[in-house]
């Protein structure tokens, strides 16, 4: 069954115990459906989320759960989980419910019959919003500077939730791609464009993380993605 996979789903985590179950839950209800596997990539985690895998791991066939070697890092984890995956569509996202499971069919529906090769679920865009009003309006700014600086192509190069045929990610330069922690979005976006990729947005509502720790910081992040996005717009990268 594995071999004929639609959907491959990939979510790293660290310390993410009190979501990941329930977030394995919702998506196996969205997912019902369709022929797909989730693959959970743990960068090392202290409270009880690699026991609880584990288990999940044994218990559904559709889950595979792997630990990230050294050096850990979250676009590692990421890089990881997609040498392991199986589908034809790849779906990347977060594990602290800011990415809603309920907007993943969606992405799913427009990379498979409307014949896009990456969708971004995005924040910025009609139908779209984050809980979080400082962190939503600072990174919509950031975005726009994104776009007219920059000439990055959709409202949120920022996102992290995303789909994307495997055939066309995997003709990337995936190492240099999924590195750091979150720019990878940025260069994953940006490649897409530099490639001509047919690229669509989706509109998606980020909700306020109910347990655990965020472990972004939002303002070191953006420094670090406004020096990548500079790079990439001359070729430095």
């Amino acid at each position: 069954m594995k071999n004929n996979l639609l959907v491959s789903v990939i979510i790293p985590t660290f310390n993410e115990k009190q979501n990941i179950s329930l977030l394995i839950t919702k998506l196996e209800k969205q997912l019902q459906k369709i022929s797909h596997e989730i693959i959970v990539v743990d960068d090392h985690s202290s409270d009880g989320t690699i026991t609880d895998l584990t288990k999940l791991s044994r218990s559904n066939q559709n889950i595979s759960f792997y630990l990230n070697p050294p050096p850990v890092g979250l676009s590692k984890s990421i890089l990881l989980g997609i040498t392991k995956a199986k589908g034809k569509v790849i779906v990347g996202m977060d594990a602290d419910f800011n990415h809603d499971p309920a907007v993943i069919n969606n992405l799913i529906k427009s990379v498979v019959s409307d014949d896009f090769d990456l969708v971004v679920a995005s924040r910025f865009m009609a139908g779209g919003g984050m809980d979080d009003k400082l962190r939503f309006y600072t990174t919509k700014f950031f975005n726009y500077l994104l776009r007219k600086i920059f000439l990055f192509p959709i409202t949120d190069n920022t996102s992290g939730y995303y789909a994307i045929q495997a055939k066309v990610l995997k003709k990337m330069s995936l190492k240099k791609i999924y590195q750091g922690y979150g720019e990878y979005h940025l260069r994953l976006v940006y490649t897409a464009k530099r490639m001509g990729l047919r690229i669509k947005e989706i509109p998606v509502y980020y909700q306020e993380r109910k347990y655990g720790v965020s472990k972004s910081k939002l303002f070191e992040m953006l420094k670090n993605y406004f020096i990548l996005a500079f790079k990439l717009r001359f070729n430095l990268q």
